[in-house]
C-alpha cells in the first residue's frame, strides 16, 4: 500500500511539474476547419487572397491551439516562431488569445506584459488586440474590458478595445447587424478604438466585395472614420509582401476616408516593420524608391510622436498619438504612401499645426 501511494504520489507530482495536466485543456482546442473562408462565408473571392486569408485563420488557431496546452508561454513562442515569416504575427496574436486559458483564467494585467508582451516586444501590438479578442469570444461586457485594461500600458490598452470591436464585427456582426450596438458601452476614446477593430473585420469580411465594404462603412455613421482606419491598417499588415495590392485597394475607397485609410495604414506598416525586421525590408525593396522613403519616413514620425506624447504624459495619450499621426501624413505624405512631399515637415511646424486643426474631429 505505501508502495502504491509512493507511485500515485510520484506520478501526480511528474504530472503536475512537467506540465502534462495541462493536456487536459486539449478539449478547448478550435479545430481549424471550423475557420475558413468557406465555413464563415467571407467575401474572398481572388484566389491569392484566399490562400492569404486562409492561411492567416489557420495560423491564428495554431497560436492560440498551442498556448492553451503549452507547459508556459516561452514553449508556445517557440512553437509560433517555427512558423513562416508572413504568419508569424497572428500565430502571435492567437498566443495573446489563449493566455488567460492557459493560466485557467486566472489574470493580472502586470503578469500578462511580463509573461507574454515583455519577453517579445516585436509583437506587442498583436497581444494586445489578442487580449481583447479574448475578452469578445467570452462575450465580457465593455465596462469589464475596460477594468481588464487598467494597469496595462497606457497607450497600448486601447488595442485590446480594437480586439473586441473585431471579434463583434467578425463573428456576430454579419448576421446580426445590431450586435455592434454593444460597442456603445465604452466610454470615451476606447469606443472609438472598439471602431477602429471593426474595420479591420470589415476588410476580412468584404475583401473582394468593395461595395458592400463602402455601404458598411458608411452605415457605421460617426464611427466610418475609425473604421477607415482599420481598414488602412488590415490591409498593408495583411500584404505587406504585395503593397502595391493594398495601395490599390485603399485607393479606391471613398476621398473623404483618405486621412484615416493613411493612419492606418501607417500603424499596419510600423507593426509589420518591427515583427521581423530583415523580412520587411526585403519585401519593400520590391516598392519604388519614392514610396520606400514615403514609408520610411511615416514610421520613423510616428516613433517619434509616440515619444513625444509618453515623454508629455498626455492624459489622451493614444488619441493624441493617432491625430499628431494624421495630421504629418496629411501633410508630408501623398496618399497612399505614394512619396513625401518636398519640404516634409515635423509634427512640430506650424503647417501641421495648421492641418491638425482642419483634422480636429479625427476619432470622435
Amino acid at each position: 500500500m505505501i508502495l502504491g501511494l509512493a507511485v500515485v504520489g510520484t506520478t501526480s507530482f511528474l504530472f503536475v511539474a512537467t506540465g502534462t495536466w495541462r493536456r487536459i485543456l486539449a478539449v478547448f482546442r478550435i479545430r481549424t476547419r471550423r475557420m475558413t473562408i468557406a465555413r464563415l462565408r467571407l467575401g474572398v473571392s481572388d484566389p491569392a487572397n484566399r490562400e492569404r486569408v486562409d492561411g492567416i485563420l489557420q495560423h491564428f488557431l495554431y497560436g492560440f491551439n498551442q498556448t492553451i496546452t503549452a507547459k508556459n508561454c516561452a514553449a508556445a513562442r517557440v512553437r509560433c516562431d517555427s512558423l513562416p515569416v508572413i504568419f508569424q504575427p497572428f500565430a502571435h496574436e492567437g498566443l495573446a488569445m489563449g493566455y488567460t486559458l492557459h493560466k485557467l483564467f486566472r489574470y493580472s494585467p502586470e503578469a500578462f506584459e511580463a509573461d507574454v508582451v515583455r519577453p517579445r516586444p516585436e509583437f506587442r501590438y498583436l497581444y494586445y488586440v489578442g487580449l481583447g479578442f479574448w475578452a469578445g469570444i467570452r462575450n465580457q461586457t465593455p465596462p469589464k474590458v475596460e477594468r481588464l485594461t487598467q494597469g496595462l500600458d497606457p497607450l497600448h490598452r486601447y488595442l485590446c478595445f480594437d480586439g473586441y470591436g473585431f471579434k463583434v464585427a467578425f463573428f456576430d456582426s454579419k448576421r446580426d447587424p445590431s450586435s455592434l450596438d454593444r460597442l456603445q458601452g465604452f466610454r470615451g476614446y476606447a469606443r472609438n478604438a472598439a471602431y477602429q477593430g471593426v474595420g479591420r473585420a470589415l476588410f476580412f469580411l468584404h475583401m473582394d466585395e468593395p461595395g458592400e465594404l463602402i455601404r458598411r462603412m458608411a452605415s457605421l455613421g460617426p464611427y466610418a472614420a475609425d473604421a477607415a482606419a482599420g481598414v488602412g491598417l488590415a490591409a498593408v499588415f495583411v500584404n505587406p509582401d504585395r503593397l502595391e495590392v493594398a495601395c490599390d485597394f485603399v485607393r479606391r475607397l471613398p476621398e473623404e476616408w483618405h486621412p484615416h485609410l493613411h493612419l492606418g495604414m501607417c500603424f499596419g506598416l510600423k507593426a509589420r516593420s518591427i515583427n521581423h525586421v530583415e523580412q520587411f525590408e526585403h519585401d519593400l525593396e520590391r516598392c519604388e524608391p519614392s514610396r520606400q522613403e514615403a514609408i520610411g519616413a511615416s514610421i520613423r514620425e510616428c516613433d517619434r510622436i509616440e515619444l513625444l506624447v509618453r515623454a508629455e504624459k498626455h492624459p489622451d495619450g493614444y488619441p493624441e498619438w493617432r491625430r499628431r499621426v494624421t495630421a504629418w501624413l496629411t501633410t508630408a505624405v501623398e496618399y497612399p504612401m505614394k512619396s513625401v512631399r518636398c519640404m516634409a515637415p515635423t509634427s512640430r511646424d506650424g503647417e501641421v499645426q495648421r492641418v491638425r486643426s482642419q483634422t480636429a474631429g479625427l476619432g470622435h
